[in-house]
């Protein structure tokens, strides 16, 4: 993919990141793991608010690198990241979860006794949508669709796709900074939908064979 500087000239301002002991970790999964975008990304994050090598705000993890044994990795791996006794997160946001990421997250549920005390949120993902709308506070896609033989598929737009994820990302941590709690899975979940990508246009996922409106499942047009 080629990532366009345009995408972030928005961002590149250094905010007053304040220090705390609590971390977004942000996971770079699946269309997020080359080195450039990795890189770029990781720089508007240092610039905006700081990665907790500085005692900044963001925890970066990185697949597969981070989860590799014995030359295969595992995004079940996360469950044990999330509840090392030094990592104190204060939300967590999947980047192209990749698959099985929901049964780390699963188990994490069972940890917490179905109550775990900071927002997943899961962007673009890979992973099985009903396992993460079930583990995630809210899953958002970016979908085009077309009709082929009667099936419903996803066609990505690759450039457009990788050029307005920062974006997306950015508005994301801005909400998650100032709104610290978790999402109920209600109808107020779309007022908080709105006001954090309050210029885009969303709307709720609708599974294909069942018809089903999903309440915490969303597609960027």
């Amino acid at each position: 993919f080629e990532l366009l500087d345009s995408s972030f000239e928005e961002f590149n301002t250094k905010n007053n990141w304040h220090i705390t002991n609590k971390r977004i970790c942000v996971l770079f999964g699946y269309n997020f793991n080359s080195p450039e975008i990795q890189e770029k990304i990781i720089k508007s994050l240092d610039e905006k608010y700081g990665l907790d090598s500085e005692n900044g705000l963001i925890t970066p993890l990185f697949f597969p690198e981070n989860f590799k044994h014995n030359g295969k990795s595992y995004a079940t791996d996360l469950y044990n990241f999330l509840n090392k006794d030094e990592n104190i997160f204060s939300a967590v946001i999947l980047l192209g979860a990749p698959e099985n990421t929901h049964i780390a997250l699963a188990r994490n549920q069972d940890f917490w006794n179905m109550n775990v005390p900071y927002p997943i949120i899961a962007l673009f993902p890979q992973d099985d949508a009903l396992g993460l709308e079930s583990t995630c506070d809210f899953v958002i896609e970016k979908s085009q669709v077309a009709e082929i033989e009667g099936t419903i598929l996803k066609e990505e737009n690759e450039t457009e796709f990788i050029t307005e994820s920062p974006e997306i990302l950015f508005e994301t941590i801005d909400y998650l900074i100032s709104y610290d709690s978790t999402f109920a899975k209600n109808n107020q979940l779309t007022l908080h939908i709105n006001q954090i990508y309050n210029e885009k246009k969303l709307r709720h996922y609708i599974d294909p064979e069942s018809g089903l409106q999903s309440i915490n499942h969303f597609i960027l047009d």
